[in-house]
């Protein structure tokens, strides 16, 4: 029956003892009957050995051991990982040399690019806020991740396509619940067509508070039932105003219209409700 002694900090063997028989306990005691603790071990057999604490110069030597053994491990640790780093490497320098694809490997330009618009309601499918994340060369969007607090269940949601449909384009429908301002967290796994290794990119992209908002043609709009008109005077309140709307998608509604329009007319796409402000 062999017998370890291990360092509590780091787990190391820092001792070996053998029994011909089972252990069959342990226990503290002055063994010697001189007033020092011992760690007391019996076997099955009636063997009975005690072991005293370490000497400062024992102790001085195991620390020693200690860290050589801590300075082993992370060496064996990091050979390890630089391994798996080259042959990584290997692996994709194989895959360029024998295919265009290059297996793990895009170009250096690669970006993962962000589009939002809005979609009116059709007979398929709801009005929604449609993601549109995108390549700009050759390679393709294997899967994508995004975390939104508030607007998927469970607060993330996940795009796979199938290994038939992949692209360098993966459009997503967001149905914001409330006209809030949502932090979009986007991480996508891009490579070539035939790639085993895939890039991640991640990317925050600020979902606007109005964007179930979308502008209409005046002339088959209704004529608003009620309205607010108001005067702003101060200029630190109109700068105020400039900024809330560039956050919030106003500008670029505005942006869509003729400079010289005096009226929006917007559609609240989460009920077809029209809205007209100043």
């Amino acid at each position: 029956m062999q017998i370890d002694a291990r360092s509590d900090r780091t787990g190391e063997v820092i001792f070996k003892d053998n029994f011909s028989s089972s252990v069959a306990g342990v226990v503290e005691g002055d063994y010697r009957l001189d007033g020092q603790k011992q760690l007391i071990c019996t076997s099955i057999e009636g063997e009975v050995r005690g072991y005293l604490p370490a000497s400062k110069e024992q102790k001085g030597n195991l620390m020693d051991s200690s860290a050589e053994q801590d300075l082993i491990r992370e060496l064996s640790q990091r050979r390890q990982n630089l391994l798996l780093e080259l042959r990584n490497y290997e692996e994709n320098a194989k895959g360029v040399s024998e295919a265009n694809s290059g297996v793990g490997v895009i170009p250096a330009n690669t970006q993962l690019q962000t589009a939002l618009s809005v979609r009116p309601a059709t007979e398929a499918q709801r009005a929604h806020v449609e993601l549109n994340i995108s390549t700009p060369n050759e390679t393709i969007i294997r899967a994508v991740l995004i975390f939104a607090e508030g607007i998927f269940e469970g607060e993330s949601h996940v795009v796979h396509p199938n290994a038939q449909n992949l692209s360098g384009c993966i459009r997503v429908p967001i149905v914001p619940p409330k006209d809030i301002p949502v932090d979009l967290h986007i991480k996508a796994f891009v490579g070539g067509k035939s790639s085993t290794q895939f890039h991640v990119f991640e990317i925050t992209r600020q979902l606007p508070r109005f964007s179930m908002y979308d502008l209409i043609d005046e002339s088959t709009a209704a004529p608003p039932s009620g309205w607010v008109t108001f005067s702003i005077n101060d200029r630190g309140h109109i700068f105020a105003l400039i900024n809330l709307c560039s956050q919030n998608r106003i500008i670029e509604i505005i942006q869509k219209k003729s400079s010289s329009a005096k009226a929006l007319t917007l559609s609240h796409l989460y009920g077809g409700s029209e809205e007209q402000p100043c």
